[in-house]
């Protein structure tokens, strides 16, 4: 009984014409009852694979290409030559293997295929038999470069996946159908509320995890579902999906094509009048799009996040030694629970010897010392102001007019002279009209929140508290038996003079604070207040 493997393929080329893969199966399984002496063995069905794909790189027939497959099949059946392949170098070197491993090739359309497999003459003439459909394959890829060149100019979808926050809808034109982007409107919430998070000073990290937590589907793992397939991530299995990263969420909250503009490569498209071409209605308004970016950028220099749980000074304590951010570390002896920072670098570089003391004297001290600098200030709230600001746009169209100048002297526009003048006079109303436009420039503004920090503080949780330390500026450096805090805190002469300066009611409020202050610090109690023998580290400001 001869152990016979059917293999099927499928393109989406745009113009390669070819038989569906149910009239291939049945035409295969037809030969198969007639031969009556087969067992079909398998069958590697390729569907939306190109002609051009090596056979050893499909992700069916492939399978059975390799060690493991060649002992299970004897034949190899295919309906017509070209689905095999339509690279005659690809088609020549699997000729070539088949010989090699002692299998057959039976083509239903070419009886002589697997005979003059076999001979000089007969592989000749597969060659030339081959360089037809590699010739219809050139044709094809010249003819998709120029739909593509033809459409780059257009509102039109070029194809591939589209970005996140659009779907593509396809419309019937001219008798032909045609691919346009439409706003996904359940993806654009997403992107909403990753704006609103990112501007309340959420992490890219923090946002990953949310987006993750709640199986919010990758552009790529839309796209796959939208076709029928299984989620799957780059190098994982299906069924897999694509996890979001702190890298992918900053990438996509950066990309205009979340503003619905063309893109080629990285660029933005610009149309004959000057303007990104518009292929579908933004997600965010011009004023929403610069406030995220700002955030973004901002978001992108404050590095300092809490990691490890609750670390109330994580970005604030610093080792006096080597610079290190300190790490908030807890340890429980007999029955007692101990909280220290500790130098982060210690013990796994050589650079530090490891610097750490008791987390409530720094957590008490950095809070009497900012709310003495601080205390009365009042809170400030940053908002961002949108600006209008067409520099960069001038410089872009200054630069499109001096390359059509110059294609225009290299004789490009030689019969097509109206053409050119026709975009020339579109740059330049373009370059007028941004030039008239004054230039406001966007930015923060501080707002006041109607209270001070003293009224603020008791508000906030740790990690509030945490990162108003950080924006505040305040460090503080670690040493053996001592630290030091930046700013420096105010000496006994200044806190007096700004008493002296406060309503007698605020004056009031500040003397208790400073005489009944308790080791309380940042909202927590201590659960023990000795240290162990090996463990007897103290710090003095």
């Amino acid at each position: 009984m001869r152990r016979v493997l059917l293999a099927e393929r499928i393109s989406d080329d745009k113009g390669e014409r070819s038989e569906s893969v149910e009239a291939q199966d049945m035409k295969l399984h037809t030969r198969a009852v007639a031969e009556r002496n087969v067992t079909i063995v398998g069958t590697a069905v390729d569907l939306s694979v190109s002609g051009g794909v090596n056979m050893f790189d499909r992700p069916k027939l492939g399978q059975w290409l390799t060690p493991e497959g060649l002992p299970q099949w004897d034949e190899l059946w295919v309906t017509t030559q070209d689905r095999l392949s339509r690279d005659d170098m690809h088609f020549m070197a699997f000729v070539f293997r088949v010989i090699e491993w002692q299998k057959t090739v039976i083509v239903l359309d070419d009886p002589q295929f697997n005979e003059q497999m076999h001979t000089a003459e007969g592989r000749l003439i597969l060659h030339a038999k081959a360089l037809g459909p590699a010739k219809e394959l050139e044709r094809i890829k010249i003819r998709n470069k120029e739909s593509h060149e033809r459409r780059r100019f257009t509102n039109r979808w070029p194809g591939g996946i589209a970005p996140f926050g659009y779907r593509v809808v396809k419309l019937y034109e001219d008798g032909k159908t045609a691919a346009y982007l439409e706003r996904d409107d359940d993806m654009a919430a997403e992107l909403r509320n990753m704006r609103e998070q990112i501007i309340g000073g959420e992490t890219f990290v923090g946002l990953a995890k949310a987006l993750n937590d709640r199986g919010v589907l990758t552009a790529r793992d839309r796209a796959r579902v939208a076709k029928g397939k299984p989620v799957k991530a780059r190098g994982g299995e299906e069924g897999t999906p694509e996890r979001w990263s702190e890298t992918s969420v900053k990438k996509l909250l950066t990309d205009e094509s979340t503003m619905g503009r063309k893109k080629h490569g990285r660029e933005i498209i610009y149309g004959m009048d000057g303007q990104p071409i518009q292929m579908a209605d933004p997600v965010f308004t011009p004023d929403e799009w610069e406030s995220l970016q700002a955030a973004v950028q901002k978001r992108t220099h404050t590095k300092e996040r809490r990691i490890n749980g609750t670390s109330p000074m994580y970005g604030v304590v610093h080792c006096g030694e080597c610079g290190s951010k300190a790490t908030h570390k807890v340890s429980r002896l007999r029955g007692t629970t101990y909280r220290y920072y500790q130098c982060g670098a210690w013990p796994k570089e050589s650079r530090c010897v490891g610097i750490s003391c008791r987390a409530e004297a720094i957590e008490e001290m950095v809070e009497i010392h900012f709310l003495q600098k601080f205390g009365n200030v009042r809170v400030t709230k940053r908002v961002w102001v949108p600006g209008s600001d067409s520099t960069k746009e001038l410089a872009d169209i200054t630069k499109r007019m001096e390359r059509l100048r110059k294609q225009d002297e290299e004789g490009d526009w030689d019969d097509d002279q109206e053409g050119y003048r026709f975009r020339m006079s579109q740059y330049k109303a373009r370059k007028k009209e941004l030039e008239s436009q004054p230039v406001v420039p966007a930015g923060w503004r501080d707002e006041d929140q109607g209270m001070t920090f003293r009224e603020l503080w008791p508000k906030l949780d740790l990690e509030g508290k945490r990162k108003q330390l950080i924006e505040s500026g305040y460090k503080v450096m670690v040493g053996k038996k001592t630290f030091a805090v930046s700013p420096q805190p105010d000496t006994p002469e200044e806190r007096q003079a700004k008493q002296e300066a406060l309503a007698p009611e605020e004056r009031e409020r500040v003397e208790t604070f400073h005489t009944t202050k308790a080791s309380d610090p940042l909202g927590l109690t201590p659960q023990a207040s000795g240290l162990p023998d090996n463990a007897n580290i103290s710090a003095t400001a």
